[in-house]
């Protein structure tokens, strides 16, 4: 059945609007040039380019956002494309499951163009939106980095932050992303998530303003897409506001949130060789959640040439500071992000880090954990960067252990399941 069509993409009476609103451009423009009110005939111009780049923005994003609010991010804009109906504009949603995105651009000068902004919409269960780890991975941004810098100071993005009790989703520093989940899963599809993002980061700050935008545009995309996707879904309100999110470690002693299972590990434990430096987001019931670990370069100082050969092979501690870091994180997934967790590694395909089951990936340096947290699927996973799974490996299966007990009593976790000791054995190559 046809899903009803956006009041954005209706014709005739879109058509009319148009035509009248064209007629009164040409008579103010007529008015302006004979009277002189040059003032009044650019105010009709952006009048005119702000009506065409909304008609722009609700077709190429399906009358899924307010183009008003999309318009207003950045500072604020009344010009603008979409991007091609091909790779960027998602059309109208008429399947139960589904992958799709539409983009928008901002028009400076004369033949430029800006990133601006980007909706994605997807249904779960979804292969194109795995949840991807890996101990490869780049958490600081080494590319482009200054010289002899302190790496692990910053990373290159937020942790996720969730959206009041994140039960409604998380936000990062540019981005939102949004989760309805379906009452009765019909046709299949158990939830449909939206993710909206300010693609303009680079070249300008995103504002608190700006975040709590797009939090709101994706909370009414997931409204909207819900609806014509069949998918029955309450989502809570949006917070009145969003905490702004940061990028920077801090001491791990004074960790907290979804780092205070660490702070306390090490003031029990002793730190030696772990890390000194912490991100960490508020703990909350957001479907995803992280702790991001650093060592600094005083600390790398510190312990050089404390590891052996055999823990680092040929790396020297040059190689360590300017694109080795030392780095570790613990991450934990819910619900349908839990059945989506995977592996990537350089030329092999992904593996499923399943809910249920528990394990080591050594070429990714993962391990995970599995276990039901309050009735829904949860995998939990420790990645660790190459060389520094050496140097602190003996030390890493009480590390995880601390870590998935935490959760499990934050979270109302039971039926643990916990990789075998023997996975956190150094192994002899």
């Amino acid at each position: 059945m046809p899903f009803p069509r956006s009041r954005w993409l209706t014709p005739d009476r879109g058509s009319r609007r148009r035509n009248a609103f064209n007629q009164l451009v040409a008579v103010a423009a007529v008015f302006g040039v004979g009277a002189g009110g040059w003032g009044l005939w650019l105010e009709a111009r952006d009048q005119f380019d702000r009506s065409a780049s909304r008609d722009r923005i609700a077709k190429a994003c399906a009358g899924l956002v307010d183009p008003d609010q999309v318009l207003d991010l950045n500072g604020g804009t009344t010009r603008v494309r979409a991007g091609s109906e091909e790779d960027d504009s998602m059309g109208v949603l008429g399947t139960a499951s589904l992958s799709t995105r539409c983009q928008i651009y901002r028009i400076g000068k004369p033949g430029t163009t800006y990133g601006h902004f980007l909706l994605s919409v997807w249904s779960n269960p979804s292969d194109d939106f795995a949840q991807l780890v890996s101990g490869w991975d780049d958490p600081f941004g080494l590319l482009g980095g200054a010289p002899n810098a302190d790496i692990t100071r910053e990373a290159e993005q937020t942790a996720p932050y969730p959206i009041g009790d994140g039960r409604l989703g998380v936000y990062y520093g540019n981005a939102a992303v949004v989760k309805a989940e379906c009452a009765d899963g019909a046709g299949g599809v158990t939830s449909v998530n939206t993710m909206t993002v300010a693609k303009y980061s680079e070249d300008a700050p995103v504002t608190d303003a700006d975040r709590r935008t797009l939090a709101g545009l994706a909370r009414a995309a997931a409204v909207r897409a819900a609806k014509k996707l069949g998918c029955k879904a309450v989502l809570p309100a949006l917070p009145a506001e969003l905490p702004t999110p940061s990028a920077k470690l801090v001491n791990a002693k004074s960790a907290g949130g979804t780092c205070g299972w660490y702070a306390g590990y090490i003031a029990a434990k002793g730190r030696r060789r772990l890390p000194d430096r912490a991100l960490a987001t508020p703990a909350a019931h957001a479907q995803q959640e992280s702790c991001l670990l650093g060592v600094s370069n005083k600390e790398v100082r510190r312990m050089w040439p404390g590891p052996g050969k055999d823990e680092v092979h040929a790396d020297s501690l040059d190689d360590v500071l300017r694109v080795a870091p030392f780095w570790l994180r613990t991450e934990s997934y819910f619900g349908d992000e839990a059945r989506e967790v995977a592996t990537e590694h350089f030329g092999r395909d992904q593996v499923a880090l399943s809910p249920g089951t528990a394990g080591y990936d050594r070429d990714d340096n993962v391990w995970w954990a599995s276990s039901t947290c309050a009735g829904q699927p949860a995998v939990h996973t420790l990645s660790i960067d190459y060389p520094y799974n050496k140097v602190v490996q003996k030390r890493l299966r009480t590390l995880f252990k601390a870590y998935v007990t935490d959760v499990a009593a934050r979270r109302d976790c039971t039926g643990l399941k916990f990789p075998a000791a023997a996975t956190f054995q150094p192994s002899k190559t």
